[in-house]
């Protein structure tokens, strides 16, 4: 019986990295982290065997780091960054990205965009970055290699994606840098519309961002992925799953234990994501001082606006820092208002 917890325990953080994987830009690198030792060839334990979470929620973060080198922690930008809430009352998963660029108050560095937090202070110091300018109490982060995302991707059989006329245009370009860059070789898509891709066409689908929309597009993307991803993941063995994790547990990096692990996420294969969202979900893009921003309009109704999506509470009040901070981004940037819903 412990053998087969183990390897229950084993296929939850794995569905994680599934749900994770697909939102790094590039190939990135590792960082060391706690593991358990494998225990090959055991079956899913009837569910009947563990406590069901019937009340509250749990918040993490996914950092995707920008770097071509070992190093995940601080000195490296996070390029793609994730708020994923479970909620285990009602079964469902929220998906938050929050755009690279958007204009935020990095303690210590003034205004700037979310993404150097990560650079500056690692993990923890990004986290506490979003928490202090949307009134978050986040507390647990995942770091993830892109790697080995088209790998995975090929071992659950592939994805469907609805591919337009716009993005067929540009994907192949993209393609061919990963076919070149991995030594895969992918083949080219010939025609838009809803198909099945492999890992190689489905990463250098994540990575178009030219057409409309620009990288906020590029984020909806990602999280289609993920979608697909996580839908896929969960119909895998048991067997496949454990096969799958062997190759993954190394490429991420997290401040979760393996107990917490498994008590937030014993159901997570049994859960809806049914929703993501990026914010700012209002914003002004446009140069400060030569410099390219997404300017949240206001950070102040965007934090209100993230508590709704993320908790469903209408009453939110933002908090003093919060009012604060949104006053000194009006003051820099006095912006018309972009609605991106």
């Amino acid at each position: 019986m412990e053998n087969i917890r183990k390897n229950k325990n084993k296929i939850l953080i794995l569905l994680i990295i599934l749900a994770c994987v697909v939102f790094v830009k590039l190939i990135f690198f590792t960082e060391t982290k706690e593991t358990g030792q494998k225990e090959g060839g055991q079956e899913d334990a009837p569910a009947e065997q563990y406590s069901e979470i019937t009340e509250g929620a749990d918040t993490f973060v996914i950092f995707g780091v920008d770097s071509r080198s070992d190093d995940v922690g601080k000195g490296t930008r996070s390029d793609s960054i994730m708020v994923v809430n479970v909620n285990h009352e009602t079964k469902e998963i929220k998906v938050a990205s929050i755009y690279r660029d958007t204009y935020v108050d990095i303690d210590g560095h003034g205004l700037n965009k979310i993404t150097h937090a990560h650079a500056y202070g690692g993990p923890v110091f990004a986290m506490d970055t979003i928490n202090r300018n949307f009134d978050l109490e986040i507390g647990k982060y995942i770091t993830v290699n892109f790697g080995n995302a088209a790998e995975v991707i090929d071992d659950i059989g592939g994805i469907e994606l609805d591919i337009t006329s716009s993005e067929l245009k540009y994907i192949n370009g993209y393609i061919d840098e990963m076919n070149q860059d991995n030594g895969t070789s992918s083949a080219h898509l010939t025609a838009a519309g809803t198909q099945k891709v492999d890992g190689t066409q489905a990463v250098a689908y994540t990575r178009i961002r030219y057409t409309a929309g620009g990288d906020y597009k590029r984020a909806e993307r990602q999280r289609t992925v993920l979608f697909q991803m996580f839908e896929a993941a969960k119909k895998q063995s048991t067997t496949k799953l454990l096969q799958i994790m062997d190759k993954m547990m190394d490429q991420i990096g997290t401040n979760y234990s393996s107990g917490e692990v498994t008590e937030i996420l014993s159901y997570l294969a049994k859960y809806n994501m049914e929703e993501t969202k990026g914010f700012p979900n209002r914003l002004w893009g446009g140069t400060i001082d030569g410099t390219w921003y997404a300017v949240p309009v206001t950070l102040e109704s965007n934090a209100k606006a993230l508590h709704s999506y993320l908790y469903g509470d209408e009453d939110y009040e933002p908090s003093d820092k919060v009012k604060e901070i949104s006053s000194e981004i009006e003051k820099v940037a006095s912006t018309p208002n972009e609605e991106l819903e």
